[in-house]
C-alpha cells in the first residue's frame, strides 16, 4: 500500500542503527542457510540506504512507505522510454566498506513490475573501470519477489569502489525495488553455501544447436585447413601406386598457449619440473603449447626490479622454450598507469625530457637485447591505455604534441624503427571483459586515432577475463567482426580465464565455445590463457589444471579440441599416378611414405595448398629389364622423327614430349612397336615420357 512520500518517512521509520528489516533478513539467512558472521557493506537501515543511493537517466523516482511486507520502503521507478543502451538509465548503491579479493558477497533485494512487462539488468562493478563482477537480465513479475545473487570478488575494492545496482533503460517500464542489501561473508563459507535465485552462469550461444556453431565449423574447414598432395616416385622418377602415406601433425600454425611464470623453468629460482613438462606435454602424448607469453617478468617494473629473478634467468626461460619449439610473445613494453610504472617515472611526471629518455631507453633495452630479441618477435607494445592514462596526462604538457596520446604514436614508431620485422600489438580488456560501453567507445576512439595517424602497429590483443556471467558468444563474435572490419589488423585472444564462481560444467562449455569461435575467426591468430595451473594463477582458477595437476573439465575440453578434433593423423594409399591427397590442419606435419619395406620421412610446414614430392631411392617400381627393352632411335635426329621399340608385354604405349621447362608439347596415343613418330619439333633438347602400364619411362631426344 502506498502511503506517504519520502519527506514523511523520517517521522515514521526509525533511522538510527540497524532496522528491523536488516535484522530479520540476517536472522533468516542464519536459520535457513547457516550463514553467520557476515558484514553489511551498505547501510544497515532502509532509509539511509536509499538516501545514499543514486539514480540517473530518463526516469521518475518516488520512495514510498509500504505495508504488509518485511521491508517498509519501496523505490518506484518509471522509465519514460528505452535508451540507446540499457545503462542510459539506472539506480545503484556504493560500498561503504573495503572488500578483499575472493570475498564472498551475497546481494539480496525485493522487486516487482507495475507495467505489463519489464527487464532490469543487475550488476556489480568497479566504479572506475566498470569491470563487472556480474551482469545479467532479470524479467520481473507483478508479485513482490525476493532475489539473491552470490559472487566471489575478483579483486580488492577500497571503500566506495564497488558499485551495485540495476540498468533500467531496456524499455519503457515501471518497477519497484526494495530492501537492497549486500553482505560480505569473506572466506567463512563456500559459494555453494550462499543462496542464488538465478543460474547467472548461463550464456547466450551455449545450446548445441546454436546457429553460430555450424558457421564456425565451416570457417574452420575453409581457413584452418589446406590441401596437401604427396607425390611418391621411385628412383627412376616413376610414380608408385599403392604406397602407404601417413600424415602426422606435430604443431598447429594457429597459436594455442598460456601465460607462463619464467622462474619455473630450468636453472631458475622456483623451478618446477612438472610445470615445465606440462607446457610441452599437456596430454601425456607429447602435445603441448606452441605460443606462450610471459606473465610478469618482462613488464617494466618486473624486469628492472627483478620480480621473478634476474633478466638473465628470464632470458634463459625464453631460450629453453624457444628450443622446444614454443613461440614467445613479449608482454609488455609500456603499461602507462602509475601503479605499473617504475617509481622514478612517477617521481618525474613533470619532467617530459626525463620521461621520454626513460621510455626510449626502455624500448631500446628490450627490443635490441642481444639474446631476447632472437626469441620475442611479437610484443604487446601498449597495454590497457583506456584506463591507464598517467603517461598520457604527463605528455599533455609537451608543446610538441597535439595531446598526450600522441606519445603512443612515438612509441610505436620508435619500436618499428628499432626492429622493422617485429609484430606490434596493442592489448586491452575493454572490448570483452569490461562490459562498459562508454569505455569501449573511448578505446575505439583511441584506436581510430592511431589508424588516422598511420601509426605502424600490426595487431589487437583481446584480454578475455570472463566474469561470473559469461559473455554471449554471438556478442563476442560481433565484437571480433567489428574490430576486424574496422581496423583490418590481425587479432589474438591474449588473456583468457573465467571467474571461479562459475560452475565447472559451464567453464568447460565456455572454453569449448570461445575456443571454437576464436579458432574459426579469419582475423584471429592465437588463443592464449592467462595461466594454466591453479598453483600459479591470479584468481586461483586456471582453465586447465587443479593445484595437484589433475585435469579440469575445461582442460579436457582444450586437449580434446586442439589435439584431437583439430589434429591431423591420417593414412592413405597413393593412386595409380602416385598421389595421396589429404586436407590437414595448417601447421607442421611429419609425412611418412612406405612401399615394399622402404620408408622415407619428410617434414612439411603447411600454410596453404601444397604438393610435395617424395622419392623412395631404394625402390624401382618397374624392372630394369623392361626399361632397357624400351628404346627410341635415333636419339639425335635431323628431321625430328624417331622409331620406338617396345617389349612384347607392352604392345602399345602413350607418350608425351616435354621441353626443358616441363611444358608438354606433344601427346601421342596408342603407339605400337616399331612405329615411327614424327615429333614436328624445332631444334632443341626434349624428354620423351613413355607411359608403360602405371609407370613412366623417360628418354632423352634431341632435334638437330
Amino acid at each position: 500500500m502506498r502511503l506517504l512520500y519520502i519527506f514523511l518517512l523520517f517521522t515514521i521509520i526509525e533511522v538510527q542503527g540497524q532496522d528491523a528489516y536488516h535484522t530479520s533478513t540476517l536472522e533468516d539467512l542464519n536459520q535457513n542457510f547457516g550463514l553467520m558472521d557476515g558484514e553489511l557493506i551498505l547501510s544497515d537501515n532502509e532509509v539511509q540506504n536509499l538516501e545514499g543511493s543514486y539514480t540517473y537517466g530518463n526516469v521518475t523516482v518516488l520512495d514510498e512507505v509500504v505495508a504488509d511486507q518485511i521491508f517498509t520502503i519501496a523505490r518506484n521507478i518509471r522509465v519514460a522510454g528505452p535508451g540507446t543502451n540499457p545503462w542510459d538509465a539506472g539506480t545503484g548503491f556504493t560500498s561503504m566498506k573495503s572488500i578483499s579479493s575472493d570475498d564472498l558477497i551475497l546481494v539480496t533485494f525485493w522487486a516487482r513490475q507495475l507495467s505489463n512487462s519489464s527487464q532490469i539488468l543487475a550488476f556489480a562493478e568497479d566504479v572506475s573501470s566498470f569491470e563487472k563482477e556480474y551482469y545479467f537480465p532479470i524479467n520481473l513479475t507483478p508479485d513482490w519477489t525476493q532475489y539473491y545473487v552470490a559472487f566471489s570478488t575478483s579483486k580488492q575494492y577500497n571503500v566506495g569502489r564497488l558499485q551495485l545496482g540495476f540498468h533500467l533503460a531496456t524499455q519503457t517500464q515501471e518497477v519497484e525495488i526494495a530492501g537492497f542489501m549486500a553482505i560480505n561473508y569473506e572466506d567463512k563459507h563456500s559459494i555453494s553455501d550462499l543462496p542464488s535465485s538465478f543460474s547467472p552462469f548461463d550464456y547466450d550461444g551455449r545450446d548445441l544447436d546454436a546457429p553460430w556453431r555450424a558457421l564456425a565449423e565451416t570457417r574452420i574447414e575453409n581457413i584452418r585447413k589446406a590441401d596437401l598432395n604427396i607425390i611418391v616416385k621411385d628412383n627412376n622418377g616413376n610414380p608408385i601406386p599403392e604406397a602407404q602415406v601417413s600424415v602426422d601433425m606435430e604443431q598447429h600454425s594457429f597459436g594455442f598457449g598460456s601465460a607462463l611464470v619464467t622462474c619455473r623453468f630450468p636453472g631458475n629460482n622456483c623451478y618446477d619440473a612438472t610445470y615445465v613438462d606440462k607446457v610441452i606435454n599437456l596430454d601425456g602424448e607429447g602435445h603441448g603449447f606452441n605460443e606462450c607469453v610471459n606473465e610478469n617478468a618482462l613488464k617494466w617494473r618486473g624486469w628492472e626490479q627483478e620480480w621473478l629473478g634476474t633478466p638473465e634467468e628470464t632470458v634463459g626461460a625464453f631460450r629453453w622454450l624457444t628450443e622446444q619449439g614454443v613461440t614467445m610473445r613479449g608482454h609488455n613494453l609500456i603499461w602507462p598507469g602509475s601503479q605499473y610504472l617504475p617509481d622514478d617515472i612517477n617521481e618525474n611526471l613533470n619532467d617530459i625530457n626525463y620521461l621520454r629518455t626513460r621510455i626510449h631507453n626502455r624500448l631500446e633495452e628490450m627490443i635490441q637485447h642481444p639474446e631476447l630479441s632472437n626469441y620475442v618477435r611479437d610484443w604487446d607494445v601498449l597495454n590497457e591505455i583506456t584506463t591507464n592514462r598517467t603517461l598520457e596526462s604527463a605528455f599533455n604538457s609537451d608543446p610538441n604534441l597535439e595531446n598526450g596520446r600522441k606519445l603512443y604514436n612515438e612509441i610505436f614508431t620508435k619500436t618499428r624503427e628499432l626492429d622493422p620485422d617485429l609484430e606490434l600489438y596493442i592489448n586491452d580488456y575493454m572490448a570483452i571483459s569490461s562490459g562498459a560501453a562508454n569505455l569501449v567507445a573511448v578505446y575505439k576512439s583511441f584506436l581510430d586515432e592511431l589508424i588516422a595517424d598511420n601509426v605502424p602497429f600490426d595487431g589487437i590483443g583481446f584480454q578475455c577475463h570472463i566474469g561470473s556471467v559469461p559473455n554471449s558468444i554471438p556478442k563476442v563474435e560481433q565484437i571480433f567482426n567489428e574490430f576486424y572490419q574496422r581496423y583490418g589488423k590481425r587479432m589474438k585472444v591474449t588473456e583468457y580465464d573465467i571467474n571461479p564462481v562459475v560452475d565447472e560444467a559451464t567453464q568447460a562449455d565456455y572454453m569449448r565455445d570461445l575456443l571454437t569461435l576464436t579458432f574459426s575467426h579469419p582475423g584471429m591468430d592465437a588463443f592464449i590463457m592467462w595461466g594454466f595451473w591453479d598453483g600459479n594463477h591470479w584468481k586461483d582458477n586456471a582453465p586447465m589444471f587443479y593445484e595437484d595437476w589433475s585435469l579440469k573439465p575445461s582442460g579436457e575440453v582444450f586437449i580434446n579440441n586442439v589435439f584431437d578434433k583439430w589434429w591431423t593423423n591420417e593414412t592413405a594409399l597413393t593412386s595409380a599416378d602416385g598421389v595421396a591427397s589429404f586436407r590437414p590442419f595448417k601447421g607442421k606435419h611429419k609425412v611418412s611414405v612406405t612401399y615394399n619395406g622402404e620408408t622415407e620421412i619428410v617434414e612439411v610446414d603447411l600454410s596453404s595448398d601444397q604438393s610435395t614430392e617424395v622419392t623412395l631411392n631404394g625402390v624401382s617400381s618397374i624392372k630394369e629389364s623392361i626399361s632397357n627393352e624400351i628404346s627410341i632411335f635415333p636419339t639425335l635426329s635431323t628431321n625430328g622423327t624417331f622409331q620406338i621399340t617396345l617389349p612384347s608385354e607392352y604392345p602399345n604405349v602413350d607418350l608425351d614430349i616435354i621441353d626443358s621447362t616441363g611444358r608438354k608439347l606433344r601427346n601421342f596415343q596408342q603407339i605400337e612397336n616399331n612405329t615411327t613418330v614424327d615429333t614436328q619439333l624445332p631444334q632443341g633438347k626434349y624428354e620423351i615420357i613413355i607411359n608403360v602400364g602405371n609407370y613412366l619411362i623417360r628418354k632423352s631426344f634431341i632435334k638437330l
